[in-house]
């Protein structure tokens, strides 16, 4: 690690992408022997279901959990470059900042960065406690991209017994789904999968789809298995 800098700001430069932004690869996991309670916390905030980014008020990135990496490598909608968080589109760019300046001021607010597909939205949140360096920083909330995990999905029903079939209507009811849509999908008889929506509600033990969503909806991510896939 450079003198003058922390664990979090060494910014490890990799291939830059086409887009010419450079793909962040978590530099906190660089470091030789980091403090156990930031391995700890930098963990279990790799199992949160969004992407989170800590930044200064001038975009510099300060921390980017294992959903937000893998956001950023993405660069659909943000990147980095020179350990600066950037919106890939210049217009958004601007929103970006200015969010950023009114969070110093204390100001919440909710960005959508969409102007091309795919969109992603952003919760800008300004922390009240100043970082060591004396550089308040603000919390970047970033929307998931499908309203469930497959994964945790995939995870409860093999927990609640369910068969390969019935797991494979429970995540065709996940995604919004009725039974009639979900019979044409699989190209099954309607009562067939009825007699599976009642097998799954049993197994559940749910007194509606509606109860049944709504359980697996506040089910927690489930996101060991997806992590070895952007291990750096």
């Amino acid at each position: 690690m450079r003198k003058g800098t922390t664990m979090l700001d060494e910014c490890i430069r990799t291939p830059h992408s086409a887009s010419g932004h450079t793909r962040y690869t978590g530099p906190e996991r660089r470091s030789v022997n980091p403090p156990p309670l930031t391995r700890w916390l930098t963990l279990m905030l790799d199992e949160m279901d969004h992407g989170m980014l800590l930044v200064t008020h001038s975009g510099r990135l300060r921390h980017a959990n294992e959903p937000a990496r893998r956001e950023l490598s993405l660069a659909h909608r943000l990147a980095v470059h020179d350990q600066q968080l950037r919106a890939v589109h210049r217009q958004e760019s601007q929103l970006l900042a200015q969010a950023l300046l009114d969070a110093r001021r204390g100001r919440r607010c909710l960005l959508w960065l969409g102007a091309h597909q795919p969109g992603l939205s952003v919760a800008v949140v300004p922390l009240p406690e100043e970082a060591p360096e004396g550089d308040a920083l603000v919390l970047l909330v970033l929307g998931r991209r499908q309203p469930g995990e497959a994964l945790t999905i995939d995870f409860y029903a093999r927990a609640q017994g369910l068969t390969d079939a019935e797991a494979r209507v429970l995540r065709a009811l996940c995604s919004g789904l009725g039974p009639k849509q979900v019979a044409h999908q699989f190209d099954v008889a309607v009562s067939t999968v009825r007699t599976q929506i009642s097998s799954i509600r049993h197994k559940t033990q749910t007194a509606s789809i509606r109860d049944l969503m709504s359980r697996v909806a506040a089910l927690p991510p489930i996101r060991m298995a997806m992590r070895s896939l952007f291990a750096h």
